[in-house]
C-alpha cells in the first residue's frame, strides 16, 4: 500500500471540493457586485426613477415627474429612502434594489469592490489546501523517518 499517492490523491479530492463549495458560498455576492459595479450609473438612475414614480408619483403624468426628479427637494426626499436600508446585513443579503439605491444615493456603508472579494474568495480557496498539502508532506517526510529500514 502506497501511503504518499493514496494521501495526496484524497488531498486532491479534498482540494476540489473545497474549491467548489467556497465558489458556490462566494458566488451570489460576487455577482451582486458586480452587476452593480458595471451598471451603476445607468442602472441606478432608472431604477430611481421608476421606483420613486410607483411608489409615490404614480397619479401623475410620466414627464412632469421627470421634470421634478431633478428638484433638490425630490434628492431629499431619496436620501431619506436610502438611510432606511438596514446597512448592518451583510452584502449578500441586500437586494438588487437596495444595493442600487445605496450606491446611487450614499457614500457611506461597505464599499463595492468585486475584484477585492474574488481575491478573498480566491485565497481562501487555495491558500487552505496549500496549507493542508505543506503541514501533510511535513507530516508524512518525518513518519516515514520511523519506518523500518528496507533491506
Amino acid at each position: 500500500m502506497n501511503w504518499r499517492r493514496g494521501l495526496f490523491r484524497l488531498w486532491i479530492v479534498g482540494t476540489v471540493l473545497f474549491v467548489l463549495a467556497v465558489a458556490a458560498f462566494n458566488y451570489p455576492t460576487i455577482k451582486a457586485e458586480f452587476i452593480v459595479a458595471a451598471n451603476k450609473p445607468d442602472l441606478a438612475a432608472h431604477w430611481l426613477a421608476d421606483e420613486v414614480y410607483q411608489r409615490f408619483y404614480s397619479d401623475m403624468p410620466r414627464d412632469q415627474f421627470d421634470k421634478k426628479i431633478s428638484d433638490p427637494k425630490m434628492i431629499a426626499r431619496l436620501e431619506a429612502i436610502v438611510k432606511k436600508i438596514d446597512t448592518s446585513r451583510p452584502l449578500s443579503q441586500w437586494t438588487d434594489d437596495e444595493l442600487l439605491a445605496h450606491i446611487a444615493l450614499s457614500d457611506t456603508g461597505p464599499p463595492i469592490s468585486p475584484w477585492t472579494s474574488v481575491g478573498t474568495a480566491a485565497a481562501i480557496a487555495f491558500g487552505i489546501p496549500l496549507v493542508v498539502l505543506v503541514l501533510g508532506s511535513s507530516l508524512v517526510w518525518a513518519f516515514s523517518g520511523f519506518a523500518a529500514k528496507r533491506s
